[in-house]
């Protein structure tokens, strides 16, 4: 390994060094021009004049890295960002992409996500009072010990979805299918699952007044709101 190679190298990506493509393009870079220089120097170069050779080779790559630079960021933005403790009443989210984000103790109250991607999306703690989910994907998202009155779920995915503890009094949940989707000790007063379709969910909560006519569900569901004595007249088991 030339030292002065990897020295020059190191200058260039030194602001970089936090940013995984960078640093694979980085390694990747350093290996090429090492074998050139080593090359030149077989073919009668010494080594200042192939040191010189192998750097004009490079040619001007600060603007791919600023490239890979900025979509990385941008990436980073949209996995993972954290929206806790934020005021974002009224917010326009239509759309947006933001998998495993947080959203913890916040005031979301009457905002709009419909149609967004809110995988891993955790919203422990929030107020999501009249929040427009319509359309949105929650799969696996955490929305345990929050205020959901007047929320919309119309065509939401909610496949593995964590209602624990949460308040979802009067929510209307009908026509949807729930997968491995828990409702265990959340408020269920009211709440209508007309024609919902249920594989494996989870109800360890008041279910007496809750609303299941024309539901189809398994026998282990079945099985356990019958236990918390809901009103399973209309139920098809399937």
């Amino acid at each position: 390994m030339n030292a002065r190679l990897t020295t020059y190298l190191d200058d260039i990506f030194s602001r970089y060094e936090d940013l995984k493509p960078i640093q694979e393009l980085k390694e990747e870079l350093s290996k090429d021009l090492q074998e050139r220089l080593q090359d030149l120097q077989k073919d009668g170069f010494n080594e200042e004049a192939a040191f010189h050779r192998t750097i004009d080779s490079i040619g001007e790559i600060t603007e791919l890295i600023e490239s890979i630079h900025a979509n990385t960021t941008k990436l980073q933005q949209i996995i993972g960002i954290d929206f806790s403790m934020q005021n974002l009443q009224k917010s326009d989210l239509r759309e947006i992409q933001v998998h495993d984000g947080k959203f913890n103790y916040s005031n979301l109250q009457e905002s709009d996500f419909s149609n967004s991607d809110l995988t891993n999306a955790s919203f422990k703690c929030s107020n999501l009072d009249g929040v427009n989910f319509n359309g949105t994907n929650l799969t696996r998202a955490k929305i345990s010990k929050s205020n959901l009155k007047g929320a919309s779920f119309k065509n939401c995915i909610l496949d593995q979805t964590d209602f624990s503890s949460s308040e979802l009094s009067g929510i209307c949940f009908d026509n949807l299918t729930f997968t491995g989707t828990s409702f265990n000790h959340a408020g269920l007063k009211g709440t209508t699952f007309r024609n919902a379709i249920f594989h494996a969910v989870s109800f360890k909560t008041e279910v007496k007044k809750t609303i299941f006519d024309g539901a189809k569900m398994d026998k282990v569901t079945y099985a356990i709101l019958k236990a918390y004595k809901a009103n399973l007249t209309h139920v098809t088991i399937i």
